[in-house]
């Protein structure tokens, strides 16, 4: 099994990691959101989780929220 990171690199896909996460997730048992959740920050390293850490509770309690806001936040154009 590969195990998935997401740093925020340049040439990282947030939509790719984040497709791969959840059907990884899936695949593991883990079929919701809220375990989705729980289990994000230990697959985000460098600047991506210097990222999660400063989001707001509100926005980390969504699973569509944060999935929203870390694809706007890392986008392949917002990545230099």
């Amino acid at each position: 099994m590969v195990v998935l990171v997401f740093r925020g690199s340049k040439g990282e896909d947030p939509e790719v990691f984040l497709r791969e996460y959840k059907r990884a997730s899936i695949g593991t048992g883990l079929r919701t959101a809220a375990e989705w959740l729980n289990f994000l920050p230990e697959f985000l390293e460098g600047t991506a989780s210097f990222w999660f850490e400063r989001q707001t509770k509100e926005l980390k309690g969504s699973w569509n929220d944060i999935t929203k806001a870390l694809m706007k936040g890392f986008s392949v154009k917002n990545v230099y």
